[in-house]
């Protein structure tokens, strides 16, 4: 009884000493990994090589298998605080690294509900001008969004974006968003005419280096389908001066609709539709010494299927048929079909596409891409 008595001071004092240790011990480890989550960013690393061929008689390359190590995109993101995040995406490219997106993104404690993006970003117009490529169940995107969609590939501008969503009623809800844009992507530049008055004839360049801003909408909503499947469509509008000597506006307009349809917890069909709208003024020199402008209306659009099955494989076609932004505007279309296969996780993605492109003017190729998407880091390649 006496050892116990004599023990046990030594014994209480340990455990305080044990117990101050293990708390600053703890202390200084949250402190860490709170500055190692404010100072380091999550960095992720997505490769897209690719093997195509086609048969087009104006490639140089026709009937040869080109490989490609495409796009390699560095992914930058982080929470800046509990309202607010960061993200930069850069591409490495053969031509060199560009920043392809980098903008904040402030999801809470505005008042009434309503989100704030800015920096440069990919525009919400319709279900795919948002996501990148790598994210899309087929390995080339459709052509009537480079055709009708400003900049080279799709509208990526420099803007700011106020976005809220709505509850209707039950899974029932809308968003909107609205887009004020710096414009630089809706800029066509003009070939000179052989009027000497013309003034890009006179060395001018009908003030290409300004800009003028431009906007962007969209009204989306979301609804349930029974448990699990769901439905999504939406309105996009999109303007822009794409000439600002001559006061020329490009205008597109879309609607779009999406449906993910469970079979089973394993398997699911995504149906997808988008129809566009371009309403362009083209900029002309009249030799009467003043601007002027011819206008398109072409209209066109998309559909696919995509079955996924086994979650690790997916089965698709596709087929698009647009009016090309000329004079005459002339019809093409397309048909495709697809296929893709995870590597046991959605760090490898391997995807197989074959697209007949029949236009109305020119002659018919065929061309068949094989895509490997692999990733290092959180950001994964996107599984089906």
């Amino acid at each position: 009884m006496r050892r116990r008595l004599w023990f046990s001071p030594i014994l209480m004092c340990t455990s305080r000493r044990v117990l101050v240790w293990a708390t600053a011990c703890l202390v200084v480890s949250m402190f860490s990994m709170a500055r190692a989550g404010v100072i380091n960013p999550d960095i992720s690393v997505i490769g897209q090589p690719f093997f195509s061929m086609n048969d087009d008689p104006l490639n140089p390359e026709r009937n040869r298998v080109r490989f490609d190590i495409g796009e390699t995109e560095f992914v930058f993101d982080a929470y800046l605080n509990p309202y607010a995040r960061g993200t930069f995406i850069t591409t490495l490219t053969g031509e060199g690294f560009e920043l392809e997106e980098g903008y904040f993104n402030l999801f809470r404690s505005l008042p009434l509900g309503l989100a704030l993006k800015g920096g440069k970003y990919r525009v919400g117009f319709g279900r795919l001008n948002p996501i990148h490529p790598h994210a899309n169940p087929f390995a080339e995107p459709f052509l009537v969004l480079r055709t009708y969609l400003p900049g080279d590939e799709g509208l990526n501008e420099t803007g700011v974006s106020l976005s809220e969503r709505i509850p209707v009623h039950g899974d029932f809800s809308l968003n909107i968003a609205a887009d004020w844009l710096q414009g630089d992507t809706f800029r066509i530049e003009r070939e000179p005419t052989d009027d000497p008055n013309d003034p890009i004839t006179l060395g001018g360049d009908d003030q290409a280096g300004e800009s003028r801003s431009a906007g962007a909408g969209r009204l989306s909503g979301f609804a349930m389908l029974g448990e699990q499947s769901a439905l999504e469509f939406g309105l996009s509008a999109t303007a822009g001066t794409n000439n600002v000597a001559a006061g020329t506006i490009t205008q597109v307009y879309g609607a779009d609709v999406k449906a993910k349809l469970w079979f089973s917890p394993r398997s699911y069909m995504v149906l997808q539709a988008e129809a566009l709208m371009l309403d362009r003024e083209d900029a002309t020199w009249s030799p009467g010494s003043e601007y002027s402008s011819t206008s398109v209306d072409p209209v066109g659009g998309y559909f696919y299927a995509d079955y996924n099955f086994g979650l690790r494989y997916n089965l698709g076609a596709s087929y698009e048929r647009f009016q090309e932004p000329s004079a005459d505007e002339p019809w093409t279309q397309a048909v495709g079909a697809f296929a893709g296969f995870s590597l046991l996780e959605e760090t490898t993605v391997f995807r197989l596409d074959y697209v007949h492109l029949n236009p109305e003017v020119g002659d018919d190729t065929n061309q068949v891409t094989l895509r490997i998407i692999y990733s290092m880091g959180p950001h994964k390649a996107h599984s089906f």
